[in-house]
């Protein structure tokens, strides 16, 4: 084959996925379209009968719904969660420019567009904004962009492990006392995420929710005033067009807008909070740290300039290579925290990430890693006990598998 006719299969290669993405793109935009207009037809159905507060609820349900059941289809048929939200504020404008031509009531369609404007994160709050400024007023538009009103302390509480974190804040409510938003964030697994999140009727509920769920280690917690804006920012840092996992639950679906727009709230509320004490680690302290002790192991390094691969890893490789592999290495106060659920996650991760041999050589040093983080943060015998058991990876942490085996970072688990 000549270097012209290679090219020319080239560029058709390139063109066909061109165009195959475009095809793809407008199919799943098609069906968010389609899906938006069901959902804004039930919504206007039954807003006359609920308040704003349990319209908004029932927006989150029926978004959560549609989101489950595609996410149970066909990879084609794979809506974005950005791209239905945006779909909904277009079907809920395109039937308010329909009102208006037809002189028919625009009542609830405006009501509807403010309560959904006031769930959506960015950026499509911005969009929002624009819609309500166009079909209500500047007024309601300009209380959009403020925001959900926080009316008290953002609280907090954590898991004797450090790992499972509960973040509760008041909320006004419309038309009654006011409801406090829970967010259960779990930091074992190579991402922060909300596990489970939504509104209780008191912050006591919300708490014992959350402790029901995540087991003994959170039995005996209190909430207590966020003292700590960066730690906050980890746990509640999504938005929107941010990161995603897969694998998440209607349940999860449900608030997967309202818990972005209201964490921001959150954060903002706390912004100037002052930094608490706190135990903190960096990786490279980490590291250079584990590296002295596999050293007086008798774990050696390899001689300087040896790149050649062979033979047992050194000192600082295994070292370097494991405190890289802990997760939550860009927060120094979530990093050296250890639980039975990380460990097993680390294994899964070890194995999975590095060649058989090295990945059996980091697990062999795991223990010793855990130890090492045990006296860093005065964690107490038994449950360094509890995470060692998980070291070896022989036991599989419950619940944190999906039904294919693959680790499930979204898994809501008991400690």
């Amino acid at each position: 084959m000549t270097v012209r006719a290679n090219r020319a299969v080239q560029a058709n290669a390139v063109t066909e996925l061109f165009h195959y993405r475009r095809s793809l793109a407008d199919h799943r935009a098609a069906l968010a379209a389609d899906t938006a207009r069901l959902v804004v037809d039930e919504l206007v159905a039954v807003a006359p009968g609920l308040s704003d507060d349990d319209l908004e609820d029932v927006f989150c349900l029926r978004y959560g719904a549609a989101m489950a059941k595609f996410d149970g289809g066909r990879l084609e048929d794979l809506v974005n969660p950005e791209d239905l939200a945006g779909a909904l504020l277009s079907a809920i404008g395109e039937r308010l420019h329909e009102a208006v031509d037809s002189g028919t009531d625009v009542d609830v369609l405006q009501r509807l567009l403010t309560v959904v404007a006031d769930v959506v994160p960015l950026p499509l709050s911005e969009l929002a904004c624009d819609l309500v400024t166009e079909h209500v007023d500047a007024g309601a538009a300009g209380q959009v962009a403020r925001g959900r009103t926080i009316s008290g302390e953002v609280l907090w509480a954590h898991d004797a492990y450090g790992g499972r974190w509960a973040v509760v804040a008041p909320f006004a409510a419309v038309g009654g006392r006011d409801r406090w938003y829970l967010w259960d964030v779990d930091t074992c697994g190579y991402e922060v995420v909300t596990v489970y999140s939504g509104f209780h009727p008191s912050a006591e509920s919300a708490l014992a929710v959350w402790s029901g769920t995540v087991g003994h280690t959170a039995a005996e917690v209190t909430l207590t005033a966020v003292d700590d804006a960066e730690t906050l920012g980890a746990l509640l840092g999504g938005e929107v067009e941010e990161f995603r996992p897969g694998g998440e639950s209607q349940e999860q679906y449900a608030e997967f807008l309202r818990s972005r727009r209201l964490g921001r709230a959150a954060r903002e509320a706390t912004r100037r909070v002052r930094e608490g004490a706190s135990v903190e680690l960096t990786v490279q302290e980490a590291a250079e740290g584990f590296a002295q002790r596999l050293r007086q192991m008798g774990y050696h390094d390899r001689p300087a300039g040896d790149r050649s691969g062979e033979g047992p890893a050194g000192a600082d490789d295994l070292a370097a290579e494991l405190a890289d592999s802990w997760f939550q290495r860009d927060h120094p106060r979530l990093y050296p925290l250890c639980s039975p659920h990380k460990v097993a996650a680390t294994v899964l991760h070890l194995r999975d990430y590095y060649q058989d041999d090295f990945a059996a050589e980091l697990v062999a040093v795991l223990p010793e890693w855990i130890r090492f983080l045990a006296e860093h943060t005065g964690m107490v015998a038994e449950l360094t006990e509890r995470c060692l058991a998980y070291a070896s990876g022989e036991l599989t942490f419950p619940g944190i598998l999906d039904d294919r085996g693959r680790p499930n970072l979204m898994a809501r688990v008991a400690e």
